[in-house]
């Protein structure tokens, strides 16, 4: 369940453009930052309602295209919330794990590693 549902989303985005603050209406509204109001405008004027949308926190990536990620916000030399909403990613923040997991082991690294591994031994 997510913590604003769609309405209330659309209703904050369109008080935003009338002319009232992010700041202002994160008091009223009692959201912990601004920064949330911004991303929701900056997503609903890219991708209209759709973009205020839920998205699914358990979306899977090839790591091809968590590299063409990565090497579209170097080549733009874009932030990690421009790049998010750029690739309609749900968080900034899991483009800084790709980066990470990157860094560290090479595109070796990106590929996904959820569950119990393979070559576990079930005890008898």
């Amino acid at each position: 369940m997510t913590k604003f549902n769609l309405d209330f989303r659309i209703k904050v985005v369109t008080e935003y453009l009338s002319g009232k603050g992010s700041t202002a209406l994160a008091r009223a509204y009692g959201i912990s930052t601004y920064s949330i109001i911004l991303d929701w405008v900056h997503r609903f004027e890219r991708r209209g309602i759709k973009g205020l949308k839920d998205r699914s926190m358990s979306q899977e990536y090839s790591s091809q295209f968590k590299v063409d990620v990565l090497n579209w916000k170097t080549q733009n030399r874009a932030s990690l919330p421009v790049t998010a909403l750029h690739f309609d990613l749900s968080s900034p923040s899991t483009i800084w794990q790709w980066e990470r997991r990157f860094k560290k082991s090479g595109i070796a690294g990106l590929e996904r590693k959820r569950g119990n591994s393979k070559h576990m031994t079930k005890y008898k």
